[in-house]
Protein backbone atom coordinates (compact mmCIF):
# COMPACT_ATOMS: atom_id res chain seq x y z
CA UNK A 1 0.00 0.00 0.00
CA UNK A 2 1.41 3.83 -0.99
CA UNK A 3 1.88 5.86 1.95
CA UNK A 4 2.02 9.54 1.20
CA UNK A 5 4.90 11.15 3.16
CA UNK A 6 5.39 14.62 2.15
CA UNK A 7 3.07 16.85 -0.25
CA UNK A 8 4.18 20.16 -0.98
CA UNK A 9 4.41 22.18 -4.51
CA UNK A 10 7.47 24.52 -6.47
CA UNK A 11 5.90 27.39 -8.30
CA UNK A 12 4.99 25.39 -11.39
CA UNK A 13 3.78 21.92 -9.81
CA UNK A 14 2.80 19.46 -6.86
CA UNK A 15 5.41 17.16 -5.26
CA UNK A 16 4.52 14.28 -3.30
CA UNK A 17 6.65 11.82 -1.60
CA UNK A 18 5.42 8.20 -1.21
CA UNK A 19 6.55 5.02 0.13
CA UNK A 20 5.74 1.54 -0.93
CA UNK A 21 7.39 -1.68 0.09
CA UNK A 22 10.29 0.35 1.19
CA UNK A 23 10.77 2.02 -1.96
CA UNK A 24 10.51 5.67 -1.51
CA UNK A 25 9.23 7.95 -4.32
CA UNK A 26 9.00 11.31 -6.27
CA UNK A 27 6.66 12.65 -8.20
CA UNK A 28 5.62 15.77 -9.62
CA UNK A 29 1.87 15.31 -9.35
CA UNK A 30 1.52 12.97 -11.80
CA UNK A 31 1.84 8.57 -11.17
CA UNK A 32 4.94 9.07 -13.20
CA UNK A 33 7.97 8.40 -10.66
CA UNK A 34 11.01 11.20 -11.04
CA UNK A 35 12.85 8.76 -8.97
CA UNK A 36 12.54 5.94 -6.47
CA UNK A 37 15.65 4.34 -4.13
CA UNK A 38 15.16 1.49 -1.86
CA UNK A 39 15.90 3.20 1.90
CA UNK A 40 17.88 0.13 2.90
CA UNK A 41 20.09 0.14 -0.42
CA UNK A 42 19.55 3.96 -1.94
CA UNK A 43 22.89 3.21 -4.44
CA UNK A 44 20.99 0.66 -6.41
CA UNK A 45 18.99 2.26 -9.64
CA UNK A 46 15.20 1.24 -9.36
CA UNK A 47 13.71 2.90 -12.70
CA UNK A 48 14.76 1.48 -15.95
CA UNK A 49 15.44 4.35 -17.34
CA UNK A 50 18.19 5.40 -14.88
CA UNK A 51 20.04 2.31 -15.66
CA UNK A 52 20.18 2.61 -19.23
CA UNK A 53 21.34 6.22 -18.45
CA UNK A 54 24.37 4.35 -16.55
CA UNK A 55 25.51 3.24 -20.40
CA UNK A 56 27.20 5.85 -20.63
CA UNK A 57 29.52 5.78 -17.78
CA UNK A 58 30.82 2.40 -20.26
CA UNK A 59 32.02 4.75 -22.85
CA UNK A 60 34.65 6.42 -21.07
CA UNK A 61 37.68 4.64 -20.16
CA UNK A 62 38.33 6.27 -16.51
CA UNK A 63 35.42 8.40 -15.65
CA UNK A 64 35.85 10.84 -12.55
CA UNK A 65 34.18 13.98 -12.74
CA UNK A 66 30.53 13.97 -13.38
CA UNK A 67 27.57 16.71 -14.09
CA UNK A 68 24.39 15.62 -12.87
CA UNK A 69 21.28 18.21 -14.45
CA UNK A 70 17.96 17.05 -12.64
CA UNK A 71 18.29 16.40 -9.52
CA UNK A 72 15.04 14.95 -8.58
CA UNK A 73 15.32 12.46 -5.68
CA UNK A 74 19.23 11.84 -6.30
CA UNK A 75 19.07 8.25 -7.54
CA UNK A 76 22.01 8.76 -9.50
CA UNK A 77 23.60 10.64 -7.29
CA UNK A 78 23.68 8.00 -4.38
CA UNK A 79 24.77 5.70 -7.65
CA UNK A 80 27.67 7.56 -8.37
CA UNK A 81 28.87 8.09 -4.73
CA UNK A 82 28.49 4.69 -4.02
CA UNK A 83 30.33 3.44 -6.86
CA UNK A 84 32.69 6.16 -7.60
CA UNK A 85 33.22 7.59 -4.30
CA UNK A 86 36.54 9.74 -5.15
CA UNK A 87 34.72 11.16 -8.40
CA UNK A 88 33.87 15.22 -8.57
CA UNK A 89 29.98 15.35 -8.59
CA UNK A 90 28.44 18.74 -9.49
CA UNK A 91 24.35 18.28 -9.45
CA UNK A 92 22.70 21.39 -10.70
CA UNK A 93 18.83 21.77 -9.86
CA UNK A 94 16.59 24.37 -10.14
CA UNK A 95 14.46 23.79 -7.85
CA UNK A 96 15.21 24.67 -4.55
CA UNK A 97 12.17 22.48 -3.08
CA UNK A 98 13.53 19.09 -4.56
CA UNK A 99 17.24 19.78 -3.40
CA UNK A 100 15.51 19.70 -0.02
CA UNK A 101 13.82 16.79 -0.43
CA UNK A 102 16.47 15.09 -1.54
CA UNK A 103 18.70 15.73 1.59
CA UNK A 104 15.32 15.24 3.95
CA UNK A 105 13.61 12.25 1.95
CA UNK A 106 15.98 10.46 0.24
CA UNK A 107 18.76 10.18 1.88
CA UNK A 108 21.43 12.60 0.23
CA UNK A 109 24.16 13.80 2.18
CA UNK A 110 24.07 17.44 2.39
CA UNK A 111 28.16 17.78 2.55
CA UNK A 112 30.55 15.24 1.25
CA UNK A 113 34.12 15.39 -0.44
CA UNK A 114 34.04 16.08 -4.40
CA UNK A 115 30.04 16.77 -4.03
CA UNK A 116 28.56 19.92 -4.73
CA UNK A 117 24.89 20.98 -5.23
CA UNK A 118 24.17 24.11 -7.71
CA UNK A 119 20.95 26.08 -7.23
CA UNK A 120 20.51 27.46 -11.24
CA UNK A 121 18.75 26.59 -14.00
CA UNK A 122 20.40 24.41 -16.53
CA UNK A 123 20.39 28.15 -18.74
CA UNK A 124 22.14 29.77 -16.11
CA UNK A 125 24.80 26.86 -15.36
CA UNK A 126 25.60 26.67 -18.89
CA UNK A 127 26.56 30.41 -19.07
CA UNK A 128 28.49 30.48 -16.39
CA UNK A 129 30.26 26.81 -16.41
CA UNK A 130 33.96 25.64 -17.08
CA UNK A 131 34.57 24.37 -20.67
CA UNK A 132 36.01 20.95 -20.52
CA UNK A 133 35.30 20.23 -16.70
CA UNK A 134 33.50 16.77 -17.17
CA UNK A 135 34.08 12.79 -17.97
CA UNK A 136 30.08 12.20 -17.74
CA UNK A 137 27.18 14.39 -17.80
CA UNK A 138 23.41 13.44 -17.18
CA UNK A 139 20.77 15.46 -18.34
CA UNK A 140 17.05 14.55 -16.86
CA UNK A 141 14.85 17.84 -16.72
CA UNK A 142 10.81 17.18 -16.93
CA UNK A 143 8.28 18.64 -15.40
CA UNK A 144 4.36 16.51 -14.36
CA UNK A 145 4.52 14.37 -17.99
CA UNK A 146 6.50 16.70 -19.90
CA UNK A 147 9.89 17.51 -21.15
CA UNK A 148 11.61 20.44 -20.41
CA UNK A 149 11.13 23.37 -23.28
CA UNK A 150 15.23 23.82 -22.93
CA UNK A 151 15.56 20.41 -24.68
CA UNK A 152 14.22 21.68 -27.86
CA UNK A 153 17.01 23.98 -28.23
CA UNK A 154 20.49 22.95 -29.85
CA UNK A 155 22.66 25.34 -28.12
CA UNK A 156 21.36 23.45 -24.75
CA UNK A 157 23.63 20.24 -26.12
CA UNK A 158 25.93 22.83 -27.67
CA UNK A 159 26.83 24.29 -24.27
CA UNK A 160 26.85 20.97 -22.88
CA UNK A 161 28.92 19.12 -25.36
CA UNK A 162 31.66 22.11 -24.45
CA UNK A 163 32.09 21.37 -20.90
CA UNK A 164 32.80 17.60 -21.34
CA UNK A 165 36.30 16.77 -21.80
CA UNK A 166 37.39 16.21 -25.44
CA UNK A 167 36.22 12.13 -25.01
CA UNK A 168 33.82 13.18 -22.62
CA UNK A 169 30.46 11.66 -23.06
CA UNK A 170 26.57 12.82 -22.42
CA UNK A 171 23.50 10.55 -21.44
CA UNK A 172 20.14 12.39 -22.05
CA UNK A 173 16.41 11.24 -20.94
CA UNK A 174 14.00 12.28 -23.84
CA UNK A 175 10.15 10.97 -24.36
CA UNK A 176 8.87 9.63 -27.45
CA UNK A 177 5.55 9.68 -26.48
CA UNK A 178 4.73 12.79 -28.62
CA UNK A 179 6.42 12.14 -31.73
CA UNK A 180 6.84 15.91 -33.31
CA UNK A 181 7.95 16.73 -29.73
CA UNK A 182 10.15 13.85 -29.60
CA UNK A 183 11.55 14.48 -33.76
CA UNK A 184 12.16 18.42 -32.25
CA UNK A 185 14.08 17.00 -29.81
CA UNK A 186 16.20 15.03 -31.60
CA UNK A 187 16.52 17.63 -34.74
CA UNK A 188 17.91 19.60 -31.69
CA UNK A 189 20.41 17.18 -29.79
CA UNK A 190 21.90 16.13 -33.64
CA UNK A 191 22.59 19.76 -34.08
CA UNK A 192 24.25 20.75 -30.80
CA UNK A 193 26.50 17.54 -31.01
CA UNK A 194 27.10 18.16 -34.86
CA UNK A 195 25.86 14.45 -35.59
CA UNK A 196 27.91 12.36 -32.77
CA UNK A 197 24.66 11.09 -31.28
CA UNK A 198 23.15 7.42 -30.43
CA UNK A 199 19.90 6.56 -29.31
CA UNK A 200 18.75 3.39 -26.98
CA UNK A 201 15.12 2.75 -27.24
CA UNK A 202 14.20 1.54 -23.64
CA UNK A 203 11.92 -1.64 -24.32
CA UNK A 204 8.53 -1.37 -23.71
CA UNK A 205 8.78 2.34 -22.63
CA UNK A 206 8.62 5.88 -24.14
CA UNK A 207 11.82 6.83 -23.22
CA UNK A 208 14.88 7.05 -25.19
CA UNK A 209 18.18 7.30 -24.14
CA UNK A 210 20.76 10.00 -26.25
CA UNK A 211 24.03 9.27 -25.81
CA UNK A 212 26.34 12.51 -27.24
CA UNK A 213 29.94 12.57 -27.57
CA UNK A 214 32.33 15.75 -27.12
CA UNK A 215 34.39 14.10 -29.61
CA UNK A 216 34.22 11.09 -32.44
CA UNK A 217 32.62 8.30 -31.57
CA UNK A 218 35.34 5.94 -30.34
CA UNK A 219 35.20 2.41 -32.26
CA UNK A 220 37.96 0.96 -29.68
CA UNK A 221 35.04 2.06 -26.61
CA UNK A 222 32.24 0.64 -28.22
CA UNK A 223 33.84 -2.14 -28.94
CA UNK A 224 35.26 -1.96 -25.45
CA UNK A 225 31.41 -1.84 -23.89
CA UNK A 226 30.63 -4.54 -25.37
CA UNK A 227 33.62 -7.04 -24.61
CA UNK A 228 33.77 -6.12 -21.09
CA UNK A 229 30.10 -5.74 -20.45
CA UNK A 230 29.84 -8.94 -18.18
CA UNK A 231 32.95 -6.76 -16.18
CA UNK A 232 30.63 -3.72 -16.07
CA UNK A 233 27.28 -5.93 -14.91
CA UNK A 234 29.51 -7.17 -11.84
CA UNK A 235 30.79 -3.53 -10.81
CA UNK A 236 27.33 -1.59 -11.09
CA UNK A 237 25.10 -4.33 -10.65
CA UNK A 238 23.39 -3.68 -14.17
CA UNK A 239 23.11 -6.36 -16.82
CA UNK A 240 24.06 -3.81 -19.70
CA UNK A 241 24.21 -6.67 -22.33
CA UNK A 242 20.79 -5.86 -23.68
CA UNK A 243 21.12 -2.07 -23.18
CA UNK A 244 24.05 -2.33 -26.03
CA UNK A 245 21.74 -5.23 -28.13
CA UNK A 246 19.53 -2.33 -28.18
CA UNK A 247 21.92 0.57 -29.20
CA UNK A 248 22.77 -1.23 -32.30
CA UNK A 249 19.40 -1.98 -33.19
CA UNK A 250 18.14 1.78 -32.62
CA UNK A 251 20.95 3.30 -34.52
CA UNK A 252 20.42 1.00 -37.89
CA UNK A 253 23.93 2.62 -39.56
CA UNK A 254 25.77 -0.31 -41.02
CA UNK A 255 28.64 1.64 -39.68
CA UNK A 256 27.19 1.67 -36.09
CA UNK A 257 27.19 -2.34 -36.07
CA UNK A 258 30.37 -2.27 -37.81
CA UNK A 259 32.29 -0.88 -35.16
CA UNK A 260 30.37 -2.58 -31.89
CA UNK A 261 29.97 -5.51 -33.38
CA UNK A 262 31.70 -6.53 -36.41
CA UNK A 263 35.12 -4.32 -36.12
Amino acid sequence: MRHLVYSGRTEDHPVLVTDEGGVRSLRFGTEERQTSIDLRRPWELQLAYTQWMATALLLHPRPESFLVIGLGGGALPHFLLHHHPGARIDIVEKERLVIDLAHDFFLLPRQREGLRFIHQDVWNFCRLASPCRYHVAFLDIFGPGCMAPALFDPDLYRKLIACLHPDGVMAVNVWSGELLLYEQTIRAAWEGCEGRLLRMQIKKRSNVILLGFAGDISRARLRSARKHSADFQQRYGIDFAPFLTRLRRTNHSSLLERLLFFG
